[in-house]
């Protein structure tokens, strides 16, 4: 076993304890540092991701799914019977987690037929933290789309 170099930090004993309490109830068997641990890992990790894509623009790879973009990074899930799956957008492709190149209805339908991707599958875009709804995002983009069209007849009618 390595040797790996810790520092304590002061933190809430309320907080701690209904944290520990908490993990009992629902993960028993995981230790608190290891939990706070890879918590404060997965945080650091998004919150990297996020930053960079402040820094560096938005993505210039990644899977267009009709009126959505998917930029690369972002991430797929759907589940079946209490099975979840994911997969991720990777250069212009989607990627399962054992490597096949999917279509979203493909990623939706890998267990059965006949779902709607649309209403199956969550995404997390890159720097985000929260999954958002595939349904949401197109009506998101739908209303984006009808917004800058209404403005340009509207500036067309005006120049007339």
């Amino acid at each position: 076993m390595e040797f790996v170099a810790k520092r304590s930090i002061n933190l809430p004993i309320s907080d701690l304890m209904d944290l520990e309490f908490h993990l009992f109830e629902t993960r028993p068997g995981v230790k608190l540092d290891a939990f706070i641990n890879d918590l404060l890992k997965r945080w650091l990790a998004v919150e990297k991701e996020r930053l960079a894509l402040l820094r560096n623009g938005p993505a210039l790879r990644g899977y267009q799914w009709k009126n959505v973009f998917l930029p690369e990074g972002t991430n797929l899930r759907t589940s079946y019977h209490r099975t979840t799956e994911f997969a991720k957008v990777t250069g212009d492709r989607i990627l399962s987690d054992d490597g096949a190149s999917l279509t979203p209805s493909l990623f939706a339908n890998r267990h059965t037929k006949g779902r709607n991707a649309w209403r199956f599958i969550w995404l997390r875009f890159p720097g985000e933290e929260y999954w958002v709804h595939a349904l949401d995002c197109r009506a998101n983009s739908d209303q984006l789309l009808q917004r800058r069209t209404g403005r340009i007849l509207q500036f067309d009618a005006e120049a007339v």
